[in-house]
Order: C-alpha cells, then structure tokens, then sequence
C-alpha cells in the first residue's frame, strides 16, 4: 500500500529536516490546491515560520521526484492514501491519489476533517483526470470503502505493515 509520508521518505523528496516532513506535506497539498506559492507560505505561517522560497524549493523537489498531472488519462490503479498532518494542535487530512503504474501523483488535497463525504469529494474529483473508470487500491478506511461503493467503482484493499 502506498502511504504518503512513507513515500516521500522513500523517494528522498526533502532531503534536509529543518522545517518537519508533516509541514512539507501540508505545504505541497496547500500548494497543489491553491496553485499559488506566496498564498502556500501564507497559510503555513499560521503554524509554523516559512518562507515563499522554501516553499518554492519544495514543489521543485516535489516534482522532480512524482510528476505531478493534470490532464485525463486512461488510468487502471489507482492508489490513494489519507494522511493526518498536526499544525499547532490541529489535525488536517492530506488525501493523495496516484497512478500507480506511471507513478504520476494525480490529486493531493488537505481537508478539516476525514469521513465519508469528504472521501466521496476527493474520489469525485480524481475521476475528472481519469478517461475511464479505474480500480482503487485503499486500506481498510471504512470512509474509502463506503465512498467507492456508493460511486460503483472497483477496488481492492490492501493493508499497510510497517518494517
């Protein structure tokens, strides 16, 4: 099972540990959502001090590491994965969708909360860059599984063991 922070330190996307890996998380799915670096650097410094060029230099990392697409494809897996981020207490979900066989990220959003609607709106919005309708892989999320099945769609369930 592909699992977002697992990933990036596997695929050694931020090499340096001075601002958290959970920050750098939050600020590539901020990013990602907003299309904007200043706004990205403005959100995150209601948690934690960054600047616009560290943000900067993390999307280009980021990319150089998991291209990240915007069009439609046909697609026949696709992983997705929800991770909890903490900023000054809080908890937000970074959700993250990825085409596993061009291990393209295809969608990563941060929402408030982590549940069945929630699940249902980021699926939704992952089939718009999908030609086809493509097979899942999740872990064993209730809020995942529910959200397929009400959208008919096919998936398969693998769990996630640590090392």
């Amino acid at each position: 099972m592909i699992r977002v922070k697992e990933m990036l330190k596997e695929l050694k996307v931020f090499e340096r540990n001075k601002v958290p890996l959970e920050m750098k998380i939050l600020g590539v799915a901020i990013y990602i959502q907003t299309s904007s670096v200043r706004k990205t650097a403005k959100i995150l410094s209601e948690f934690y001090p960054v600047s616009k060029s560290a943000v900067h230099k993390w999307i280009k990392k980021f990319e150089e590491k998991l291209q990240i697409v915007t069009e439609r494809k046909p697609r026949k897996l696709i992983a997705i994965d929800e991770t909890i981020v903490k900023a000054n207490g809080e908890k937000y979900y970074v959700y993250a969708a990825i085409d596993v066989e061009r291990n393209e990220l295809i969608l990563m959003r941060v929402y408030p909360s982590r549940n069945y609607l929630t699940s249902k709106l980021f699926i939704s919005e992952v089939l718009k860059y999908c030609e086809n309708k493509p097979k899942f892989v999740i872990d064993k999320a209730p809020w995942l599984i529910k959200a397929l099945e009400s959208l008919g769609l096919s998936y398969e369930r693998q769990s996630f063991r640590k090392a």
